[in-house]
């Protein structure tokens, strides 16, 4: 027999080859899980699944119609069904008797605000208390309900326009409380609004139970700050005291030792910037003062001197100051009106450029100045920077109030020497500054001169005399000797206390002489000499240098011991 001889066909173990058929085609030795009898019954599951069967009539043995209920009651099928629509109502085999007679007969439920809608059902006239019709079964049936209990009305705001009333209180009877069930749970809620005010007036619960809706509806009871009513609230001042001050014990405390004030703003630098804030946001309607809306590039005047009258005695003419916001920066700023002032020569409005160009610590700044007749007449108005809460010197010193009331304490009305010093070394630095850009102050008087802060002075109103009397200049040395002599003026006025002072000059030195330092007295003969041509702000100042260096460390040592 040879090696590769072939098998033959009887004993041969290959796998023959057959072309695979076709999709329409259904193998017919597949076995099948249901016997013929059981899948004709069923439901074909591609009907189920996909909505169609692609088998039908083609050879699947299961049912295809699904009107026809199929599936044999005991099937594995049935028993996994869901529920249908055409379930039967399921009904219990016995019926439960634990619901009482009374809830199973109770009449139905009608809000009271359609009692006056539906017409059809009869409305039964309050009964006796304790009737079924009133009885409200909560958990032992023993408590009480009233039929006028307030119901809740979306349509009312939370802020009423009509005036304020007491809202009914809820769940609270005028025929009294039996038991202590949910409405004597009410009452001691509502009594924790009682205010200490009305407390002696309240009415004896334990032994008369029928004053308990009397006490709460009353409407002289009713808080108003509790409604935001604006028709009963009451404006109330701004409170700058936005923390309290450090106790007794963590005051007195060793160097290194820190309290929590120590890490933030003090109280007082913080309550003056909270009233200059309060008063720079201040306005009142233009038409109540005969204001203009807008002036130039500003609105929102606010008059600064209403206390003022007309005076003519400084400028020769009627002037008003007004707060006002600009509108180009936002900024606010004060404005200085001249009433009545009809500017003949354009000329002048160049002096305005000189002023604008200084810029000095002790000395207000002038933006510009313009003419306008929007107040029904030709004014000049000047523009200046803004310092809220100020006050001149005249106001400070010199006023009838402060004068009565140091007489009446009997303190001294001497201003300290420290002052006077302090007042002297900031007046004459501005005088420099100005002489030394070739113009004069010309107010140097106590009216317009501003104390900004504690003895931070400022000269005031600026420009104005150049501008109302202008000469182009010629006469600047007189204007500046005039200086000099008014800055003496000032300070006898201020150390003797009286603005008559300087109409006796030698009684007034003698005063001064006896009160204050030989250095301060020499500076006030000199200050108030025969005017010369060597006679300059320069002298002043090498005259009182000493006190300008304990000026400069004054300050310094102010803003190291107050962290600024």
């Amino acid at each position: 027999m040879s090696l590769y001889s072939n098998p033959t066909q009887s004993g041969s173990a290959a796998i023959p080859i057959v072309a695979p058929t076709s999709e329409k085609e259904i193998p017919k030795n597949v076995p099948s899980k249901y016997s013929t009898q059981d899948s004709k019954a069923r439901t074909c599951r591609n009907l189920i699944i996909h909505g169609y069967c692609k088998y039908e009539g083609k050879g699947c043995k299961f049912n295809h119609d699904l009107n026809k209920s199929t599936s044999p009651p005991n099937s594995p099928e049935t028993a996994k069904s869901k529920l249908s629509v055409n379930s039967p109502v399921f009904k219990p085999s016995t019926i439960l008797s634990t619901i009482s007679p009374e809830v199973v007969n109770a009449p139905p439920f009608i809000p009271k605000n359609q009692l006056n809608v539906v017409d059809e059902t009869p409305i039964t006239p309050p009964s006796a208390p304790g009737s079924p019709q009133k009885r409200l079964f909560y958990d032992s049936g023993e408590h009480e309900y009233d039929a006028d209990i307030s119901m809740f009305d979306p349509t009312i705001g939370f802020y009423p326009s009509q005036p304020l009333t007491s809202p009914k209180p809820f769940l609270l009877s005028s025929g009294g409380v039996k038991g202590h069930g949910l409405n004597a749970l009410a009452n001691s809620f509502a009594s924790l609004a009682t205010p200490f005010s009305a407390l002696d007036t309240l009415p004896d619960t334990t032994t008369q139970h029928t004053n308990n809706t009397s006490y709460f509806t009353n409407s002289h009871y009713a808080n108003p700050f509790l409604y935001q009513s604006q028709q009963t609230l009451i404006p109330q001042p701004l409170q700058y005291h936005l923390y309290t001050s450090p106790l007794p014990h963590v005051s007195n405390l060793h160097p290194h030792q820190k309290t929590i004030h120590a890490f933030f703003m003090s109280d007082h630098l913080r309550e003056e910037l909270q009233q200059k804030n309060e008063v720079t946001l201040s306005s009142v309607n233009a038409k109540d003062f005969n204001l203009p809306e807008e002036l130039h590039v500003y609105h929102s005047l606010y008059p600064l001197d209403l206390r003022q009258g007309k005076s003519v005695k400084i400028f020769g003419y009627p002037s008003f100051t007004y707060k006002s916001i600009c509108n180009v920066d936002g900024r606010v700023y004060c404005l200085r009106r001249i009433e009545g002032f009809r500017l003949t020569n354009e000329i002048a409005m160049s002096t305005i450029e000189s002023w604008r160009r200084i810029r000095h610590a002790n000395i207000v700044s002038i933006r510009e100045a313009f003419t306008t007749k929007a107040f029904g007449d030709h004014s000049l108005v000047f523009v200046y920077d803004y310092h809220p809460l100020s006050q001149t010197l005249f106001d400070k010193h010199f006023s009838s109030p402060i004068q009565n009331a140091v007489q009446i304490q009997g303190v001294s009305a001497n201003i300290p020497e420290t002052v006077l010093w302090s007042y002297i070394v900031q007046l004459a630095s501005a005088i420099k500054t100005i002489h030394a850009s070739n113009l004069a102050a010309r107010m140097i008087e106590p009216t317009k001169i501003l104390l900004t802060g504690k003895n931070r002075i400022r000269v005031n109103c600026c420009g104005i005399m150049d501008m109302l009397a202008f000469d182009g200049g010629k006469n600047i040395h007189y204007y500046q000797q005039e200086d000099l002599l008014h800055f003496g003026h000032l300070i006898i006025s201020l150390a003797c206390n009286s603005l008559t002072s300087i109409h006796n000059l030698p009684k007034s030195i003698e005063l001064i002489s006896r009160q204050y330092s030989h250095d301060l007295k020499n500076v006030i003969l000199y200050l108030i000499s025969k005017p010369t041509p060597d006679k300059t702000i320069d002298d002043v100042v090498t005259m009182i240098a000493p006190k300008i260096l304990h000026e400069i460390n004054s300050a310094h040592q102010y803003v190291l011991c107050n962290g600024m």
